[in-house]
C-alpha cells in the first residue's frame, strides 16, 4: 500500500526538483551563452557580410552589371514586359550587440554596431531582390525602394529587437 503522504507530496517534490534543475542550468547556461555571443557575434556578422559580398559578385557577373536602379526608366525605352519584384529580410542584433549599443547610448554619439547590422540587412534585402529578379527573368529592376521598419515584441514597452527591410521595384524585360 502506498503512503498517502507520497501521493500528496510526490508531484510537488517532482515539480520542485524540475524547477531546481532548470534554475541550475539557467544559472550556468545563460552566462555561457552571453560569453559565446561576446566572442562570436561580431565574427558571425562579418562572415554573413562576406558571404553576401560573394553572392553579390555572382549576381553582378550573371547580369553583367547591377540590375538595380533608382531611375524611373526614362533612360531606356522599349520595355516588352514589366512587373513587381520584391524581397524582404528581418535582421536582429544579438543580445551582445544590444548591450554594446546600450552602453554606447549612455555616452552618446554614433552606435556603430547597430549601423553595421542595419547596413547588412539592407545589403541582404537588395541581394535578395537581385536574386528574385534573376529567378523571374527580369533584365533590370527600376525605381528600387527600400523600406525599413523597426520590430518590437508586443510584450516590450520600448526598444527595437529586429529590423525588417523590404526592397521592391519594377522588373523590366526589354523586347
Amino acid at each position: 500500500m502506498v503512503d498517502a503522504s507520497v501521493i500528496c507530496w510526490g508531484p510537488l517534490l517532482l515539480i520542485a526538483g524540475l524547477f531546481t534543475i532548470f534554475g541550475i542550468l539557467w544559472a550556468i547556461g545563460y552566462p555561457l551563452m552571453f560569453l559565446w555571443a561576446a566572442l562570436f557575434s561580431g565574427r558571425n556578422l562579418d562572415k554573413r557580410i562576406v558571404k553576401l559580398t560573394e553572392r553579390e559578385a555572382a549576381s553582378l557577373s550573371e547580369f553583367g552589371r547591377d540590375p538595380l536602379s533608382t531611375l524611373r526608366g526614362e533612360h531606356r525605352s522599349g520595355a516588352a514586359e514589366s512587373g513587381l519584384v520584391y524581397a524582404s529580410v528581418v535582421f536582429g542584433p544579438s543580445h551582445w550587440h544590444l548591450m554594446i549599443a546600450w552602453f554606447g547610448n549612455l555616452v552618446g554619439g554614433r552606435i556603430d554596431i547597430l549601423h553595421k547590422v542595419v547596413a547588412a540587412a539592407r545589403a541582404e534585402a537588395q541581394q535578395r531582390l537581385r536574386e528574385q529578379a534573376l529567378a523571374d527573368g527580369w533584365e533590370e529592376v527600376l525605381n528600387v525602394r527600400l523600406d525599413t521598419a523597426e520590430m518590437t515584441p508586443a510584450s516590450q514597452k520600448k526598444g527595437v529587437r529586429a529590423v525588417e527591410v523590404f526592397a521592391y521595384g519594377t522588373g523590366v524585360r526589354y523586347g
